[in-house]
This record gives structure tokens, C-alpha cells and sequence, in this order.
């Protein structure tokens, strides 16, 4: 059902009205929420509607809206410019590359201040901002807002000048434990939560369709042979630590085992057991030697030669601690056999496979492909390069390593217009194209490795889909720590959503609608050229969006079949089949159409 939003503060009448989206509206008006919505659904336009109502209804308040990162602020400050109808000149961003005087000046006349948590907090605690006249605080990624986080820090700056001013709290993950969950809605000062996830049939209709593959490849026999010393190394020094009772893990030997030992191997030498100093070095030897193994077997020869050469690096450069690891046989064999060979792991063969063919299909594609290691990244940018037709850019950090530098904030901004803009092709990212960027939704995605937080996961995935179907494809080397990640990350996910209804029923937090029937008494909905309240198109929506539950089985049953069906990776037959039906091309997603940014 088509209908329209307004609002005296929304800039256009072309908004479309989404029930799902006002109904969270109406939580976050009503009292400090954690809005909780999958990647892709909307909580930008949910976030600005609310500052829209609070600058109308208390316009002697400001309101004030924190990003973690510059890249993501600039994309809220472009959106709040665009759809608030508000004074332009009172909508402000600052950063830390703007005098502390200078903000405060420009802090004075501000409706809206759209900054960094490290900016808010540092001005607060200099005495040149008052959070005391703000009616709201907007919290964007709000999983970061814990422990000595700056956004944990500007919440608890806020709860404590702030009596009658509301906090939103918005993410697309909150976290996987009891304890993280309530730890960050404490943290925000929450005494609602308001989720939903994709399967709710308020929000089911605005989900694009989004096929995940899982690609397992058998590990080429070269690798195998080259990790085999290694693995023999791990599990010499893992027998030790386990004949002394400080490594208790059974099965395969994980990181997460080796921390667990790091514990019992401290408690010893505080005890002053002659076995602990030495369970430290070889636990410390152990997660060297497995993050090599690792390396080798999941991110393939360039990735591990470099590793090597920066850990040889460190040694020459007086970390001698190191001298137990660089002048072993099986270290200084392995940097023999890989310090001139050519990269050999076949995820690299397929994720160039994968890219050719989508830009085969269409020569317009854009195509996202994540992998964990900067190394990594670069290595596949380049390969990718070689190829006709395609121009790859890498996207990282800001932060430098040594040698490695990091990616200014300007130079990442205008890579993603680039990318949007159709000038790149193909953004290959770490970590920092996960969170919140609105990076110009991609025809196909590719993981060249799971990831296991739940937070990545549904951060890399809401890459694509965002306003049309796509194809998320995900790289796992048999046998290796990849099949241990995915599993992981599959289980992570789905264990939040149990965990957040969970702490949402147990702290009594779920909304109560009879405390806030006029919550949004200053919006209108326009429904074929009529006017009705939001109220009557939320409960009219629920009742057209509800399904039997024959149908909704029947639907489900197919949806199943549907995922049945393999779809080949190995050869360039599949044409246009590898478009769902009913998905458009990038092109016809500009900035001016695309009315859902988050």
C-alpha cells in the first residue's frame, strides 16, 4: 500500500511510509530506546523523522547525533541536509580538525550537531558544550557503547546532565550474550526496546531477497604440505601445556583455547609455580604458530610471506622474545619454499572468477568483496586489476601499521563516490566497509572468508540487498579454521535474536502503547490523496500484512525448495539467471531516488 509521510520539519512529501518504521518511531518518542533493525531496513530515515518531531515540539532544544567513524557522519550530514526542513545554517558537523573555539561558536546557533563521540566527549569535559539543553541524543551504531568507548563515555555524560531528554540507541546487532545486551542498554540509559527482525511480517515486504553461498573448496595439496610442519610444531607445544593441566580444550586446537590456558598459565605464576613462566612462552609460541597455519591455509602465500617478513622484521628490531619462533627449523624452512612462489590458494582463482563473471552478466555491476587482512586486500586488488574491464580500489582504515598506511578520511569519502559514481567497479574492504557506510548497494558480494562476530556478518551482508536482491557469496576452505568461523558466525547471529527477545520479556521492556497515544499526533499519512492518522495506517498495515498461517507455511515451505537449488560457480552458462527476477541494476539506484540510506 502506497502512502506518504509528513511532518511541518520533513523537507518532502515524497517519503514513503513504511508502518514498521513508524511504529519504532513511536517507541523512540515515547522513552530512551534501543532500536534494534536488520542492515538495510531503514533506521537512518527512522532516526531523522525523530529529530524532525523533537526539534518541532521543543525548538529552544538541540539535539545532537553521534557516528563512530568521520566517512559515516558525512553520509548522516548529507541525509539530515536533505531531508530535514529545517535552517541549513543550523545543522552543523563538527570534527576534531575544527579549533575547539571555533565548534563552540558554531555549537551556539545549532539545532542539529551531527560529531564523533571523542569531539562531544572532549568538549563536554572542557566545560565549551552543554548537553543540558538537548531533547534528544542519537547513539548511530550503538554496539560500540561500551566499557571506555567515547560513545560509552558521551552516554554517561549525557544521563547525567540531561533530566528530561530521550537517547536512541540504534543497531543492526547488540550483541550475542545476555550480558552484552543489558550491559549496553544500562550503558544507554534504555527503558524500551524495540526490534524486529526479517522474518515479522510488518517487515518482510521491504526485505530484498538475499541468496548467501557458501563456496567450500578443497585446499590445494601444496598448502596441506607446507602447513603440515607447522601443525606437527602446534600440537608438540599444546601437548606440553596439556601434560601440565593448562590447556584443557578438547578437539581441534583454537585461539580461544590458547587465551583460555593464558589464564590458568597466570594463575601459576602468581603462585609461583615453576610451570608457568614456561606455559607462557609456549602458549605464546602456540598462537604465533597457529596464526601461521591459519594464515597459510585460509588467506594463501602473499598473505603468510608478509606476515614473516614483518615478524623477522621485529626480531632484527629488538623484540628478541621472538628468537624462539624466527630460528626454528620448520619457520625458517617454510620462509624458503614461499619467499618467491606465486600465490597458489584457490580462493584467489575464485573470487576472480566470481567478479568476471557478474561484470560479464552486466558491465554496469558493482561488486564488494571483504576479506579480514589488509594484506589480503591488497593482494586481491591487484590480481583484480590485471583483468579487462575491471577497476579495483582497495578500502581500509585510517590507521597506519609501521610502513603500512592507513586511508585518509577524505580519500575514503571520495572512494565511495567513485564507486558509486560507477568510476571503481569493484571495492575490495576490510573491516571499515562493515559498519554503517552507505556504500552503494552491490550487485554481488563476496567474503573471502566467514567472519565469526555476528556484528560483521550482518554488517557485511546488509552490503547488498539493501535496495534490490543480490547474491552473497561466501569463501571456505575445507578443513581449515574457515569451516569453525562460519558455523560460529551462523549460530552467533541467531542466538542474539533469541537472547534480545529474551532480555526484552525478562526486563519488562516491551512498549506499552496506551502511554503514547499522541507520540506522533504531528505527522499525517497521505493515502490516495486522503489524509488519515498514523495511528489507523499502522493498525491498518498489521491487519493487511498478517498472514494465515497456512499461507505463511506454504510460503515458507517454498522458500525452503527455493534454497534447495545449487547454482554453479564454475563456468560463465548461467547468464541472466544469476539476477533474481524483478533485480535492477545499480544505475537506476541514484542519490535522488534512494530514499532509504541506511
Amino acid at each position: 500500500m502506497s502512502a506518504r509521510i509528513y511532518h511541518p520539519n520533513l523537507s518532502s512529501e515524497d517519503i514513503e511510509a513504511r508502518a514498521y518504521q513508524l511504529k519504532a518511531l513511536k517507541n523512540i518518542l515515547h522513552s530512551s530506546t534501543l532500536l534494534v533493525l536488520p542492515t538495510g531496513m531503514g533506521k537512518t530515515p527512522i532516526e531523522l523523522m525523530a529529530v524532525a518531531d523533537k526539534l518541532y515540539e521543543l525548538p529552544h532544544k538541540k539535539v545532537i547525533f553521534l557516528a563512530p567513524t568521520n566517512p559515516l557522519l558525512a553520509q548522516h550530514y548529507k541525509d539530515a541536509k536533505k531531508f530535514l526542513n529545517i535552517s541549513q545554517e543550523s545543522i552543523i558537523m563538527i570534527n576534531g580538525g575544527i579549533n575547539w573555539e571555533k565548534r563552540q561558536n558554531m555549537a551556539q546557533s545549532a539545532k542539529l550537531i551531527l560529531a564523533t563521540p571523542q569531539v562531544i566527549r572532549n568538549d563536554v569535559i572542557r566545560g565549551s558544550l552543554s548537553l543540558a539543553d538537548c531533547s534528544l541524543m542519537i547513539i548511530d551504531e550503538a554496539h560500540h557503547a561500551s566499557g571506555k568507548h567515547a560513545m560509552a563515555q558521551v552516554a554517561d555524560l549525557y544521563l547525567n546532565q540531561s533530566d528530561e531528554g530521550l537517547l536512541l540507541g540504534a543497531t543492526a546487532s547488540p550483541g550475542s550474550t545476555d550480558k552484552a545486551i543489558i550491559n549496553l542498554i544500562n550503558r544507554i540509559g534504555s527503558s524500551n526496546i524495540f526490534s524486529m527482525q526479517k522474518s515479522n511480517p510488518m517487515i518482510k515486504p521491504y526485505v530484498s531477497q538475499l541468496e548467501s553461498i557458501i563456496i567450500t573448496m578443497e585446499l590445494p595439496q601444496k598448502l596441506e604440505d607446507l602447513a603440515a610442519p607447522l601443525v606437527q610444531w602446534l600440537e608438540e607445544m599444546v601437548e606440553q601445556l596439556r601434560r601440565v593441566g593448562v590447556y584443557l580444550h578438547k578437539g581441534v586446537i583454537t585461539t580461544t583455547g590458547l587465551n583460555d590456558s593464558m589464564r590458568r598459565a597466570n594463575f601459576l605464576i602468581e603462585r609461583k609455580n615453576q610451570h608457568g613462566w614456561n606455559s607462557m612462552k609456549l602458549i605464546a609460541d602456540s598462537i604465533r604458530v597457529l596464526q601461521l597455519i591459519n594464515l597459510i591455509t585460509t588467506q594463501g602465500v602473499i598473505s603468510t610471506r608478509n606476515y614473516i617478513r614483518r615478524t623477522i622484521s621485529q626480531f632484527e628490531n629488538g623484540e628478541k622474545k621472538l628468537s624462539r619462533l624466527v630460528n626454528k627449523k620448520e619457520f625458517i624452512t617454510l620462509n624458503e619454499e614461499i619467499s618467491n612462489m606465486q600465490e597458489i590458494h584457490n580462493k584467489m582463482e575464485k573470487v576472480v572468477e566470481l567478479v568476471r563473471e557478474q561484470i560479464i552478466l552486466d558491465n554496469q555491476s558493482r561488486i564488494i568483496v571483504f576479506a579480514s587482512l589488509r594484506d589480503s586486500v591488497k593482494n586481491i586488488a591487484i590480481t583484480l586489476n590485471g583483468i579487462e574491464g575491471i577497476n579495483a580500489v582497495p578500502f581500509i582504515g585510517q590507521s597506519s601499521r609501521g610502513t603500512d598506511e592507513g586511508m585518509s578520511q577524505k580519500k575514503q569519502i571520495l572512494t565511495l563516490n567513485d564507486f558509486r559514481e560507477g568510476k571503481l567497479n569493484v571495492l575490495v574492504a576490510t573491516s571499515v566497509g562493515e559498519e554503517g557506510l552507505d556504500i552503494p548497494s552491490a550487485d554481488r558480494v563476496i567474503f573471502y572468508e566467514p567472519v565469526a562476530s555476528e556484528i560483521r556478518t550482518i554488517q557485511r551482508r546488509g552490503r547488498t540487498g539493501r535496495h534490490r536482491s543480490g547474491y552473497v557469496f561466501v569463501l571456505v576452505s575445507k578443513n581449515t579454521k574457515d569451516e569453525g568461523v562460519r558455523f560460529a558466525a551462523s549460530a552467533k547471529e541467531n542466538r542474539m535474536y533469541r537472547i534480545l527477545n529474551k532480555v526484552k520479556n525478562q526486563k519488562r521492556l516491551s512498549f506499552n502503547s496506551n502511554n503514547s497515544q499522541n507520540q506522533l499526533k504531528n505527522f499525517k499519512i497521505i493515502l490516495n490523496d486522503s489524509e488519515i492518522s498514523v495511528d489507523s495506517y499502522i493498525l491498518s498495515e498489521e491487519n493487511r500484512l498478517k498472514k494465515e498461517p497456512k499461507e505463511q507455511q506454504l510460503e515458507e515451505k517454498v522458500d525452503n525448495e527455493l534454497k534447495e537449488i545449487k547454482i554453479p560457480t564454475n563456468n560463465l552458462t548461467i547468464s541472466q539467471k544469476l539476477r533474481p527476477d524483478g533485480q535492477s541494476g545499480l544505475e537506476e539506484f541514484n542519490e535522488d531516488n534512494d530514499i532509504n540510506p541506511q
